[in-house]
């Protein structure tokens, strides 16, 4: 099987592409109806997209020239943190809607644990109901996050995506998730390009005739987890996937963990935006 077509499944028994495109910062109009079209022209279903990303009518653009059937494709999108309250993620969810040019999304996620978290998840439960959005989640959050949002949810959120990668294995998070049966999604994982420099994922790369992103993107793949690398170069898109022909062994799995643990992104836990 193609690893583009392999999906994974959630616990409201609707599956997901376990391999997308990523959108973070493809802003750049060219660029990215470059990059979506060279991902969908090679077979990629799933795309990642976010209100931050400002670029959900460039996707809906290049979707929409791809001619590939709506039932075919998993696009994701996340309500951004100014948006949180009740009503203001009432009206992002229709925001969302009207820029992808859809009639529904397959997954919405609240993007960063704010405070009106629990407020946001209301909406998002709702437009589940109101068929708006097929599956909902959360992204980014920690353990006591997740914890208050199953005491509270009418429905469970199906997945978690996390900044997860070699250099951060997130293991009290994604042990809980899939303790709780919530699916977990890296994102970062090929360390936004830091990958290139550790000389731990330099000797994997190169035992397997590999490049340093594509032995990351085959350790969160092994491992279980969706991932959605980003390129803005349609060979690089297609470069990425290129990970089905090679298994990352034992050797290999405790060689990276002696990368020295960092956080390249944001902490969960305090952020101010």
């Amino acid at each position: 099987m193609s690893i583009l077509n392999k999906t994974l499944k959630f616990n409201n028994n609707l599956t997901i592409p376990q391999f997308g495109l990523g959108t973070y910062k493809l802003t750049n109009e060219q660029e990215t109806y470059d990059s979506v079209m060279a991902a969908l022209q090679a077979g990629y279903h799933h795309i990642d997209a976010a209100t931050i990303y400002h670029n959900h009518q460039l996707l809906a653009k290049a979707i929409k020239d791809s001619q590939v059937d709506r039932n075919q494709l998993f696009i994701t999108s996340k309500v951004w943190n100014t948006d949180h309250g009740y009503q203001e993620a009432k009206k992002a969810i229709d925001v969302i809607l009207q820029e992808l040019e859809l009639d529904y999304i397959d997954l919405l996620l609240i993007h960063w644990p704010t405070e009106k978290r629990l407020e946001c998840w209301r909406a998002l439960e709702e437009a589940v109901k109101e068929g708006k959005v097929k599956s909902i989640g959360v992204s980014n959050f920690q353990v006591p996050h997740l914890q208050e949002l199953l005491e509270v949810c009418t429905i469970k959120p199906v997945i978690n995506q996390i900044e997860l990668h070699p250099a951060l294995p997130n293991k009290e998070v994604v042990e809980f998730c899939q303790q709780h049966d919530i699916v977990v999604e890296s994102w970062g994982t090929m360390i936004r390009g830091k990958c290139f420099e550790i000389e731990q994922i330099q000797s994997i790369a190169k035992k397997h005739n590999k490049t340093e992103a594509q032995v990351c993107l085959r350790w969160a793949f092994q491992k279980g987890y969706v991932i959605i690398p980003k390129s803005s170069k349609p060979k690089r898109v297609v470069e990425n996937t290129l990970i089905d022909d090679f298994e990352l062994d034992n050797d290999d799995f405790k060689l990276i963990e002696t990368i020295t643990p960092h956080r390249d992104g944001p902490d969960p836990d305090n952020f101010d935006f």
